[in-house]
């Protein structure tokens, strides 16, 4: 039995989406009991927290499902607007980045980056045919500024390069003209590097990965125990649950370097397993953005297709040192609870997208035998 036709790209991201939201709450379970022992005396502290984020996002998305795709498309630039009011809110709580609600905390620059997508998808399914003029770009272009502006005030930079990156593949998917894909290349380089040197602290991360010897048991010390963590493992990894290095070696094991945890516990096998669901998840994103005759469902499937794939590829390049450290979680796996439920809704929208794209077959596109 097979699925094919269209249908087989919504099937394709429910399955992936599934397994990976499975896996990630089992490495979760597995990279940070340690961490609930020691902070609440409850090895399951962490997976609970996890449980209750998932009934969370379910709720939202059921939610979303019931006011719809149009009205988010009709809204969207006050959903936006009101997660931008959100994003500076930690500093009155004399925090850098976080909202304490309870027992959980909640992360602005998490949602941004949703509704920075949203309001984007809306913007050119209207403009796109003016998206070369600069008073057009103009738009967004400030918009971009103004939560660049403010993330550097709560010290993120990873947050910058990801809704930056975004914008860019959007803007090119909108069919922006070569001088001007020059431009933003050029404005973005210099722009991070302004963003690196005026913080010193980034300059020093930036010496540490050229040479994290030099300071070996200090702020090179993550750098060189995540890539022993992911190498130990080798092919097949020493089993779930197995790992040593997530004890007593390697920092927030359950946080930014959780992919060297999967390397260490499913070896090779689970971490290419991981890049596998993920390029699946991305590229079926784009399938349907490309199957799509509804121009905001076009463009917001492609940003949420970025979205995934650019976080993916952060996370993955620092724990493998391809680029330098940088706090930044995983999909589904790593413990940020806003994080967790941002990716959720984003997933949940795609499938919402995808569903009403890829379901609507002909009897060529139903199961065939």
């Amino acid at each position: 039995m097979f699925i094919r036709g269209k249908s087989a790209i919504y099937y394709k991201i429910c399955f992936s989406s599934a397994l990976l939201i499975v896996l990630g709450s089992v490495f979760l379970l597995s990279s940070s009991v340690s961490y609930g022992l020691s902070e609440a005396g409850n090895p399951l502290l962490y997976f609970e927290k996890r449980i209750v984020w998932i009934i969370l996002g379910l709720i939202c998305i059921y939610l979303i499902n019931r006011i719809g795709l149009e009205k988010i498309k009709k809204y969207s630039f006050f959903i936006f607007l009101f997660s931008l009011l959100l994003l500076p809110l930690p500093a009155f709580f004399h925090q850098l980045r976080w909202i304490k609600i309870g027992p959980l905390s909640f992360q602005p620059a998490e949602l941004v980056k949703l509704t920075f997508v949203i309001f984007l998808a809306d913007f050119l399914s209207r403009k796109d045919k003016e998206i070369n003029n600069w008073k057009i770009l103009i738009i967004p272009v400030s918009f971009l500024l103004l939560i660049t502006g403010i993330l550097q005030l709560q010290k993120d930079l990873g947050t910058f390069v990801i809704i930056g990156a975004i914008f860019f593949f959007l803007l090119f998917l909108a069919g922006l003209k070569f001088k001007y894909i020059t431009l933003f290349t050029v404005s973005g380089i210099v722009l991070l590097t302004v963003l690196v040197l005026i913080f010193p602290y980034r300059m020093d991360r930036i010496k540490i990965y050229l040479n994290p010897s030099i300071d070996a048991k200090g702020k090179g010390y993550q750098i060189i125990q995540s890539k022993i963590t992911l190498g130990s493992g080798g092919i097949f990894g020493k089993g779930l649950g197995a790992g040593e290095r997530k004890l007593k070696f390697l920092p927030v094991a359950h946080k930014d370097y959780i992919y060297a945890i999967v390397g260490e516990e499913a070896g090779f096998i689970g971490t290419s397993l991981i890049l596998i669901l993920f390029s699946i998840l991305v590229f079926s994103a784009f399938e349907v953005s490309k199957l799509s005759k509804n121009k905001f469902e076009k463009y917001l499937s492609a940003g949420i297709g970025a979205l995934f794939g650019f976080q993916f590829l952060l996370h993955a390049f620092v724990v493998l040192s391809i680029i330098p450290s940088k706090g930044t979680t995983l999909p589904f796996f790593s413990k940020g609870g806003s994080s967790f439920l941002v990716n959720f809704l984003t997933l949940g929208l795609l499938i919402i997208i995808a569903r009403k794209t890829c379901l609507k077959v002909d009897f060529e596109d139903i199961l065939v035998f």
